[in-house]
């Protein structure tokens, strides 16, 4: 008998819930979560976008709740890592308590090529959120180039070097590039058909020729053709095309074939190592290739 007047007074406390809860379900507010907007117009940024790097932006922010608003927060995530609040912030972590409300934020991108995304959340007392983001492309300011002559000896060649030292674009035989392997990003070869090509010295097809497999450092440098014609290799007066390759998604290789009139995209990995634009000039009967290199001017 016990037992059944628990169950009843349960009962009873479970149907009393019911009842207060659904007589203030018009008093929770939106379940869906703020409303968040980016303002547009002159001045503001409001779509994912490029940007120079190390340069300023604006966001407008427009937020409306059908309760209160309780806290704005805004983190940003470089070339894809974890989300963290921008340094001396303060609007970054900040507390309102109004149903609306509409704020500008100027933040700065980092100073280098690459991407990052910043978010932005509004969020009620019970939780409730909305966030948006942008993404910014940043791209490096064009400088001044300078453009080098180059004569690459392949394998073939007794007295002019295969290996191209992009710090200083000292040009190697492989004796000496042997010795010095940490500096050495670029190898000529030509195979067994005639065919040239351009190596990284981590490649397995360079080491065939030149057995660079017992080298202290092997650079695995990037390589990759273009679609810009010698016509513009020859017009361009600043980094802008080179820029646009260096901040390029697509594939590289650190193999292929070349032939006269090529322009590649080179981007070495040793320390100091200049990524460049690489035109073959001409490919001569006398083992050797004409090069020349457009890097940014120091």
């Amino acid at each position: 008998m016990k037992n059944v007047k628990f169950k009843l007074l349960v009962g009873l406390l479970a149907v009393s819930a019911l009842t207060f809860n659904s007589c203030t379900d018009d008093t929770v507010g939106d379940p869906a979560g703020p409303k968040l907007n980016f303002l547009a117009g002159a001045g503001y940024t409001s779509a994912d976008g490029d940007i120079v790097s190390g340069s300023d932006f604006t966001v407008g922010l427009n937020a409306s709740h059908s309760s209160k608003i309780e806290t704005l927060t805004i983190t940003k995530s470089v070339d894809g890592g974890t989300q963290v609040a921008p340094l001396n912030c303060t609007l970054c972590d900040t507390t309102f308590n109004s149903e609306s409300f509409e704020v500008d934020f100027t933040g700065t991108v980092e100073n280098k090529p690459g991407t990052e995304t910043w978010f932005f959340t509004v969020a009620d007392k019970d939780g409730n959120s909305t966030t948006e983001s942008i993404t910014f492309n940043r791209t490096a300011v064009p400088k001044a180039v300078r453009k080098i002559d180059i004569t690459l000896g392949n394998q073939n060649s007794s007295n002019v070097g295969s290996t191209l030292n992009m710090t200083d674009m000292s040009v190697n035989l492989l004796a000496a590039a042997r010795g010095a392997s940490e500096n050495m990003d670029l190898i000529y070869i030509v195979d067994g058909n005639g065919s040239s090509y351009f190596g990284a010295p981590s490649s397995d097809d360079i080491n065939t020729f030149l057995k660079t497999s017992d080298w202290t450092t092997r650079n695995a440098t990037k390589i990759r053709q273009t679609n810009i014609t010698v016509g513009q290799f020859s017009s361009m007066s600043d980094s802008k095309e080179l820029l646009a390759e260096f901040t390029s998604s697509a594939a590289t290789t650190q193999y292929t074939e070349i032939k006269s009139g090529d322009v590649l995209f080179v981007s070495p990995v040793s320390a100091s190592g200049k990524f460049a634009l690489v035109k073959v000039s001409s490919i001569g009967v006398d083992n050797t290739i004409s090069l020349e290199i457009l890097v940014e001017d120091d």
